[in-house]
C-alpha cells in the first residue's frame, strides 16, 4: 500500500514482524518507507491502530524532512492493516 503524506511524499507501508524481548513472540509493526525502501517511521501496530479517529500522526518531525499523515490517511492505513492481520489470520 502507498499512502502521502501532508507534505507531498509518497510511502509504502508495510506490516512486518519483530521479536519482542524477552517473550520472543512475534509482534507486528507498521513501516512507513521512503521511496528505495529507506525507512521514514515504525509503530507497533497495537500502537498505530489505537490512534483515535479523526488524528493524524507526526512520522518525523525533524526540521526539514518534516512527515505528517493526513487523519484520512491514518485511517486509509488502519483500515489496510486490519486487512492485512485478517489475511495472516485466516
Amino acid at each position: 500500500m502507498q499512502t502521502t503524506t501532508r507534505q507531498g511524499q509518497t510511502l509504502s507501508v508495510h506490516l512486518e514482524a519483530i521479536h519482542r524481548i524477552p517473550a520472543g513472540h512475534p509482534e507486528p509493526i507498521v513501516v512507513f518507507r521512503y521511496p528505495g525502501g529507506i525507512e521514514c517511521s515504525a509503530y507497533y501496530l497495537s500502537t498505530f491502530q489505537n490512534i483515535p479517529a479523526g488524528e493524524g500522526l507526526c512520522l518525523t518531525g525533524g526540521t526539514y524532512e518534516r512527515q505528517e499523515l493526513a487523519p484520512e490517511a491514518v485511517q486509509a492505513c488502519q483500515q489496510q492493516c486490519e486487512a492485512w492481520m485478517r489475511e495472516v489470520l485466516s
